[in-house]
């Protein structure tokens, strides 16, 4: 079979379009360091591409989740230790009020600074992240002006007597957070279930009575002896130190959580450059290849081309 000129120039010029075709896509590779710019480039890999992307875009969006539980919940446990350390020094004063070496005098003095603990116990339970209340479970936010979950009220009896009592107005449920496809943690107690039920309040304001009443039990002004209070006070350190243990826990289970999702998020990156980035050792070899291929054929061609019944002439 005979080969016309024709047939051998139209050969030899789409040998040298496919070999520049090759060239500048190397060479784009090179100068991106992707190994596609368009999808019809690479289709299967522009589909892997896509899935660890997702999956990367998922990973981020549970692990700030995660960031922002930990963070919530790490002012809730910040608050529970200095409740902790509160009840402690309560618990110090009810001793040294106990002794018989008091009078009424010293008593009152103590009785003092357990008002300020009980100030200070409620500005902790009305401790916020930001704008949240962390013991206001499900309703941490939404509180009229001057309004917090925790509030000490003031009543006075018909004979003339003032109870104080502090009352919750936040949320009756738990607050959870999603950290995990069809996963929620628990973020936020709600006050009535981490500190009410503890009594909290009932044994400092209690205890203050006793030590303000000289330590003398009064059943008509719900004045209690100082052994119950202490005995109050015990209880009430025990919920605290349970709570916070929970409360530990459950970070400590989110610190696992976080890690498994860091180390997944470093195996995606590596399988997204896998499919996308160019290895620019092997780009560089198959560029040099193709540009001595195009010089082979472009000398070829230019033979070729000398090629005709005048050359013979």
């Amino acid at each position: 079979m005979r080969l016309s000129l024709r047939t051998l120039y139209g050969g030899l010029l789409t040998d040298l379009e496919h070999l520049t075709e090759a060239m500048y896509t190397y060479q784009k590779q090179i100068a991106t360091g992707r190994k596609y710019s368009r999808p019809s480039e690479a289709p299967v890999e522009l589909n892997y591409a896509l899935g660890y992307r997702k999956a990367l875009a998922e990973i981020d969006r549970y692990q700030e989740s995660i960031r922002e539980a930990r963070s919530y919940m790490r002012t809730a446990e910040g608050a529970l230790k200095s409740l902790k350390d509160l009840i402690k020094r309560a618990k110090e004063l009810a001793l040294q009020g106990a002794n018989d070496i008091q009078n009424a005098s010293t008593r009152q003095a103590i009785a003092a600074e357990l008002d300020g603990l009980i100030q200070e116990a409620l500005a902790l339970a009305n401790t916020r992240h930001g704008d949240r209340y962390v013991f206001a479970g499900n309703r941490p936010t939404g509180y009229a002006e001057g309004e917090k979950p925790f509030e000490l009220v003031k009543e006075t009896l018909p004979d003339g007597q003032v109870v104080e009592r502090v009352v919750y107005r936040g949320g009756t449920e738990d607050l959870y957070m999603g950290y995990a496809p069809g996963s929620r943690i628990l973020t936020g107690r709600n006050g009535e279930e981490a500190l009410m039920a503890s009594d909290l309040f009932g044994a400092l304001i209690g205890l203050r009575n006793t030590l303000a009443n000289d330590n003398a039990a009064d059943p008509r002004k719900e004045v209690e002896d100082i052994q119950t209070q202490i005995g109050r006070l015990d209880r009430v350190l025990n919920h605290i130190l349970e709570e916070r243990s929970a409360l530990g826990a459950r970070l400590d289970h989110l610190e696992v959580k976080e890690n498994l999702y860091r180390d997944l998020h470093d195996t995606l990156i590596g399988n997204l450059g896998e499919v996308e980035e160019v290895d620019y050792l092997e780009a560089v070899t198959n560029l040099n290849a193709k540009r001595t291929a195009y010089e082979a054929a472009l000398k070829a061609a230019t033979q070729t081309m000398g090629l005709s019944l005048v050359n013979f002439l």
